[in-house]
């Protein structure tokens, strides 16, 4: 009588499953804008246009300023053609999250100097759901993107660094690269460390859609 065949450990295990674009914390462009773009975008603004930026406290939609943030900002129109640049990378790295998001909510540069920093937080807004006039209403944060804007010898400190989730940090030196991109979900932790020389610049937007579900 023949013996059947018997089926090892390995041929019988189920398949590992892929692991999730969800478990992806960032996705990075290293130096891919031109530096006289990020010149150009410096130049767009005048120092007096800038102002202290404020954070928003967990538990009221009441702005305020607060020693964990310490840098300058103004709001720019999403319509600005540096808003083009935050759009095409946002989508971009979004084919791999696929986030539900209506289009470029809000935009904003930076400027960080000794002394200024913002500490670990996330994006995603901790109070209702947004209106961003014709975007809609009802809306929040899905997809944050960082343009560094400043060349990394004419600053110390200023680093962009990540936490995923099972608590690690997560720094390249490539982030401060002028020009790098990085994009990634509102809802990361992550934190500017303080400046402590020179003065660095970014770009900063965020993609907005419907409420996660």
């Amino acid at each position: 009588m023949s013996e059947l065949p018997v089926e090892t450990g390995d041929a019988a295990a189920p398949p590992s499953p892929a692991p999730s674009p969800r478990s992806i914390v960032y996705r990075l462009w290293n130096g891919v804008i031109p530096p006289a773009v990020c010149q150009a975008v410096i130049d767009s603004f005048s120092d007096d246009e800038l102002y202290p930026a404020t954070i928003q406290l967990a538990d009221r939609p009441v702005e305020v300023i607060s020693e964990s943030r310490k840098t300058k900002h103004t709001f720019i129109e999403p319509g600005h053609w540096a808003g083009a640049l935050v759009s095409h990378f946002a989508n971009l790295a979004n084919l791999l999250w696929r986030f539900d998001v209506t289009g470029l909510g809000t935009l904003s540069i930076l400027r960080y100097d000794v002394g200024d920093q913002f500490t670990w937080h996330v994006d995603a807004l901790s109070y209702d759901q947004s209106d961003y006039g014709e975007l809609g209403t009802g809306l929040e944060r899905k997809v944050s993107v960082t343009v560094n804007l400043s060349d990394p010898s004419g600053y110390e400190g200023g680093d962009l660094e990540f936490m995923n989730g099972i608590g690690q940090l997560l720094a390249q030196p490539q982030l401060r690269d002028q020009g790098s991109v990085v994009v990634f979900p509102s809802t990361v932790g992550h934190q500017v460390t303080q400046v402590t020389s020179g003065t660095r610049y970014s770009l900063v937007g965020w993609m907005v859609g419907p409420p996660l579900r």
